[in-house]
Parts: structure tokens; C-alpha cells; sequence
């Protein structure tokens, strides 16, 4: 069976309260599409919001991105595919960008948290998805009763402490690890940083808002695959709009990712598949 080919847009923007101390975005996020030795598409997605705190913060959650699709080039470049990945592979990978991460504290005569960021990240195959969380933020899909509906795969993470929250690059970052594999087809993700928490999750019903997401999913299935660039340069500005920056200062990253079918069912109206996902 051939499988609709993914539609994804992404953007990570700087937070008001960035811009005027001249800070940098300390959000990172990238998405990519590999091939299983079947060469059915696997869509991957990581975002990273670095501390606030955190010196090299905007470093920090770069290494993570580029580590993580480096991770998953080897793994599907040798023949792997999303049903390898498990806890143990993640902890693994979290190993590494630990080292990786004091290797160049070390160079720089820095200290490990000064590279402080969180992660989130999903791998989702033709008919599975893996998904992963140390720190804040969420990741959200469709409901499986009702499409048109949105449920977190994991609830932020705080930390020890009010306002805090855990780290992929502390030592505890794999006993912190949320992990799960779902064993069935998922044809919609969203991944946001804590930026936007306020907005894409009710926190009174431990909920996520499916009126924030529901119209971008709309708008991004009908969408041709060459506008990508032009509708995450939309997305971004949507990003930083007064709507949205009236409601948070911090750095925000959203991911969207789609490949639930549009049919066109008339010459003036069009509807969702709302059985592709089954």
C-alpha cells in the first residue's frame, strides 16, 4: 500500500523577553523524512528549548537536534526501521549527547548545564510511532475515537522546583525519560516547546486545546509540498504575532506534520478522509 507522503512546516522564534536584551532564540527544532529498507517513509521530528538560565542554552539545544537526526540517519542508513527504536535505544542516544555535551564544556571551560535544554521527539513509521520527552513542552496527536480531536502523548515535566523542569543533558536525563511506542498509524504530530503551553494545552483539565490545532492541521492539508518554506515562513509569524506574544515572552517552537489525505468532494467543497487513519 502506498502511503500519502508526509507535509510538515516547523519554526522556533524568539520570545519578546529575548528580544529586548538582544538574547538569541535558545529553540531549536528540525524535521526530516528517511526510508525503511522497504523504503516506506518514516517522518522525524526533535525540538529543544534551551534553559534560560543556561549559557550556551542556544548550543545546547542544537547539539541535541543535530545529534538526534544523525542518531536516526545511522539507524535507518543500516537498515533499521521505527519499530527498532525503544527506551533503551533512546537512553543510549542520551548517553551520547551527554558526552557530547561535557566533551565540549571541557574545550570551552564551561560547566555541563551551561548547555541545559530539554527534548522532544518523534519517529513515526508507516504503521507505528515512538515518541520521547525529557523536559517541558508536548507532543500532541489525534485522538484515536475522534480525529478531529487532540490528546497529549505526555504531560510537561516540572522539575524539583516551581518553574523548572528536567534536562536531557543532566546525568538523571534516562531515568527522567518519557517513552512510548504506539503500534499503530498516526497521521498527524504536533511538537511545541513550553513557549506555547499556555495556548495548545488547557492545564485546569490537563487537556490539549484542540481549537489551537485543529484550523492548522486544516490549513496544512490541502497544502502543496513546494510551499513548504513559504508556510513555515507563515507559520513563524504567526509565531510572532501580537496574538500570540500578548499571551507568552518566551522562545516558541511548533512543529506540524501531516499525511492525512484532503479529498476534494465537489467543485466548491472538500472535506478531510476521515478514514485514512484507519
Amino acid at each position: 500500500m502506498t502511503l500519502p507522503a508526509w507535509k510538515y512546516i516547523y519554526s522556533s522564534v524568539a520570545g519578546t523577553s529575548h528580544a529586548k536584551n538582544g538574547a538569541p532564540c535558545q529553540d531549536t527544532s528540525a524535521c526530516r523524512v528517511f526510508a525503511q529498507p522497504e523504503g516506506q517513509p518514516v517522518f522525524v521530528a526533535v525540538a529543544s528549548d534551551g534553559a534560560g538560565s543556561a549559557r550556551r542554552a542556544e548550543a545546547g539545544s542544537a547539539l541535541a537536534c543535530a545529534l538526534f537526526l544523525d542518531g536516526m540517519s545511522m539507524l535507518f542508513e543500516t537498515g533499521g526501521a521505527a519499530a527498532d527504536i525503544t527506551r533503551e535505544f533512546v537512553s543510549g542516544w542520551l548517553t551520547r549527547l551527554r558526552n557530547e555535551v561535557v566533551l565540549r564544556a571541557e574545550a570551552e571551560g564551561l560547566r555541563s548545564r551551561d548547555y541545559a535544554c530539554t527534548l522532544l521527539a518523534a519517529v513515526v513509521g508507516p504503521d507505528n510511532a515512538a515518541f520521547m520527552q525529557v523536559g517541558d513542552g508536548a507532543i500532541v496527536i489525534p485522538s484515536r475515537e475522534e480525529p478531529e480531536e487532540y490528546c497529549w502523548v505526555f504531560w510537561p515535566q516540572q522539575g524539583e522546583y516551581a518553574n523548572t523542569t528536567n534536562f536531557a543533558t543532566e546525568p538523571e536525563a534516562t531515568e527522567r525519560l518519557e517513552f512510548e511506542m504506539v503500534n499503530e498509524r498516526v497521521d498527524e504530530v504536533a511538537l511545541f516547546t513550553d513557549g506555547l503551553q499556555n495556548l495548545a494545552l488547557h492545564f485546569q483539565t490537563q487537556t490539549a486545546h484542540a481549537p489551537f490545532f485543529r484550523p492548522m492541521f486544516e490549513w496544512l492539508r490541502p497544502a502543496p509540498e513546494e510551499q513548504r518554506e513559504k508556510l513555515s515562513a507563515s507559520l513563524a509569524a504567526f509565531l510572532d504575532s501580537p496574538k500570540v506574544n500578548d499571551c507568552t515572552d518566551d522562545d516558541k517552537t511548533l512543529i506540524l506534520a501531516t499525511r492525512r489525505e484532503f479529498v476534494v468532494t465537489g467543485p466548491s467543497q472538500s472535506r478531510d478522509d476521515e478514514s485514512a487513519g484507519s
